[in-house]
Order: C-alpha cells, then sequence, then structure tokens
C-alpha cells in the first residue's frame, strides 16, 4: 500500500471517530450533564453542600462546552466543514471558548476535592470559612473569571492561516504551549487531586474526626473520587498531544505522518472529553441519593402519563393507563 492510500485510510478512521463515538458522546454527556443539574437541584441538602455546589457548576460548564466546542470540532474533522478553520472570527471564538469552557469545567472537581479537605480539617474556623456556600459562590464565580482574563489573549493571537486555526508565534504561544498547558491538562490536576484526596484521608483518620462520617459526605466522596481519578489521568494524553503539535508545528511532514498525527488528536480529543460525559453515570451508580431522585423524576414523569377519567355514574375517578395509537388501533381491527 503507497504512503497515500495508506493516509487516506487512516483519515477516514478519524472521520469514523466522530461518526461513531464522537456524536454519541456528544448527546450522552449533555443529556448526563442536564440530569446533574436537575438532581443536584431537586434535593435542598445537595443545594447546601458546597462539593455538590462545585459539581454543580461543573454539569452547567459542561451544558456550554459540549454543543458549543466539541460539536464544532466534529463538524470540522469529521464532516469537513470549514467553519473554524476558514474564518478568523470563527477561529478565535472556538479557541478562547474550548479553553475557557474546558479549564473551568474541570477545575470544579478539584474545588470540590479541596472542599472534601477543608470540611474534614481539625480547626472549626479554617472549616467554617473555607467550607461554606458563600466561599463556594465566590470560588465559582472567580474561577471563570480567571481563566476568562488568562485565555484573554487568545482572541488576539488566533487565526485562520492555510485553512488552519493556529495560535500565531508569540510570547503569549510560547507561555500557553510550554507552561499553561502542561500545568493546567498534566500536572496541576495530579497535583491538585493527590493533594487534597491524601489530606482528606489524613483528616478522617484523626480522632477528631472519627464520629464525622455523615452519610451524605461518604456518598459526596463516593462520587468524587473516580471523577478526580479520570480527570488526573485522561487528560494527560491530550496535553501531551498539544505540546508535541507545537513542538513540530515546522517540521515538514508527509502525508501519512499528517495522517498519523490527526489520527493520534482524535483519539486523544475523545478519550479527554470522557472526563465531561462520564461524570453523572458515575453520580448515578455511587451515590443511592442520586439514583432515588432519579427514581422519583422517572415515576413522576410516568403519572404524567396517566389519564384519570370521571366516573359520572358513580362520582369515582378511575385510573386508565394511556394505551398507544398502535394497540388501540389493533383492538378495533
Amino acid at each position: 500500500m503507497s504512503s497515500a492510500a495508506a493516509a487516506a485510510t487512516i483519515n477516514t478512521i478519524a472521520q469514523w471517530l466522530n461518526y461513531v463515538l464522537a456524536i454519541p458522546m456528544i448527546t450522552v454527556g449533555f443529556i448526563g450533564a442536564i440530569l446533574t443539574i436537575i438532581v443536584f437541584k431537586q434535593q435542598k441538602l445537595f443545594r447546601r453542600n458546597p462539593s455538590i455546589v462545585y459539581l454543580l457548576s461543573g454539569a452547567i460548564m459542561t451544558t456550554i462546552h459540549l454543543p458549543t466546542v466539541y460539536l464544532q470540532s466534529i463538524l470540522v474533522e469529521g464532516f469537513q466543514l470549514g467553519l473554524y478553520n476558514t474564518n478568523d472570527i470563527a477561529c478565535r471564538e472556538r479557541n478562547y471558548l474550548f479553553y475557557v469552557t474546558t479549564v473551568a469545567a474541570i477545575s470544579y472537581p478539584c474545588w470540590a476535592a479541596f472542599d472534601q479537605y477543608a470540611s474534614t480539617h481539625r480547626e472549626a474556623k479554617f472549616r467554617h470559612y473555607w467550607s461554606s456556600i458563600r466561599f463556594a459562590r465566590l470560588a465559582i464565580i472567580g474561577t471563570v473569571i480567571f481563566w476568562t482574563i488568562i485565555y484573554f489573549p487568545l482572541i488576539f493571537v488566533s487565526s485562520s492561516i492555510n485553512n488552519v486555526c493556529i495560535v500565531r508565534d508569540g510570547p503569549y504561544r510560547i507561555f500557553h504551549a510550554y507552561i499553561l498547558t502542561p500545568i493546567v491538562f498534566i500536572m496541576g490536576p495530579i497535583t491538585l487531586t493527590t493533594i487534597f484526596t491524601l489530606g482528606t484521608i489524613r483528616n478522617l483518620r484523626s480522632s477528631a474526626f472519627s464520629n464525622r462520617h455523615d452519610r451524605l459526605a461518604k456518598q459526596i466522596r463516593r462520587m468524587l473520587i473516580p471523577q478526580l481519578i479520570i480527570l488526573a489521568i485522561f487528560g494527560i494524553p491530550f496535553g501531551i498531544d498539544s505540546v508535541y503539535q507545537d513542538i513540530t508545528r515546522n517540521v515538514q511532514k508527509d502525508i501519512l505522518r499528517q495522517a498519523i498525527e490527526h489520527l493520534f488528536a482524535e483519539i486523544t480529543r475523545v478519550i479527554y472529553h470522557v472526563i465531561f460525559v462520564s461524570t453523572f453515570y458515575i453520580y448515578l451508580y455511587m451515590s443511592n441519593d442520586v439514583r432515588k431522585i432519579m427514581s422519583r423524576l422517572i415515576h413522576r414523569y410516568i403519572k404524567k402519563n396517566d389519564v384519570v377519567p370521571f366516573n359520572i355514574s358513580s362520582g369515582k375517578a378511575i385510573s386508565m393507563r394511556i394505551i398507544r395509537s398502535t394497540s388501540v388501533s389493533n383492538q378495533y381491527r
């Protein structure tokens, strides 16, 4: 097989990754994020817990990221539409929104891990200040503002050149590629989640907190730990690929190498978005309260589809389940 034929085959595989995996992932992830918001807002106890408030904020950011940013990437890579590769304004919007929404979304589980550490701290003053709804709200707003400012220069240094959306050469590109990206996607999540998780375990083992293992706190930790593990591990390939792409951006590459690198980039992007897609289903599996709330919501939805006609002769309501149109038509044949 020639290099051109091999490259064409690899590019076809990369396209099919978008059809087979990426599109279903957006759908499942978006539904999961919406359900997370609904479930967490159903119970007052959830709304008063700072860790849940952080996770709720992450779900809200996911509902923005998946349809507005990841969908653009699928349309470009899977369906060969121009969008941000052919228009400077679209390129700047895509790069800016991609990093702000992505980094904000992965920051909130790290804040939740910090809250678990703070809420189990020995000092009451430390707990009351750092593990509070007031501080959580400040942290959530501050996180968005911080990343909005940090990535603001992307609006001015992004452009479409030769039908490719890139970050132009300059000091910010170097800062973004070799400092910000490794910290945000590789070292930061691993370091923060490890420090706060180990700190929480150490606090829980202390005698001061031997009797503070309430049921909700245990469930939150059960939900949070798998999410943090996925966040810490699945971001590594994406971060490495981003740095590699920048290092080799000026290297002459044949079509086969370009195809292989493009396929690897698509694989790392799909792997990375597992972070966004899996959260609700982790919560559903790990938390009894989440399952109970979902059960009540489903039961409530089913009850809305029941018809309760009134029997005039007896004056009693008769409960009758809706009969599908196909069943009715079959009955009178």
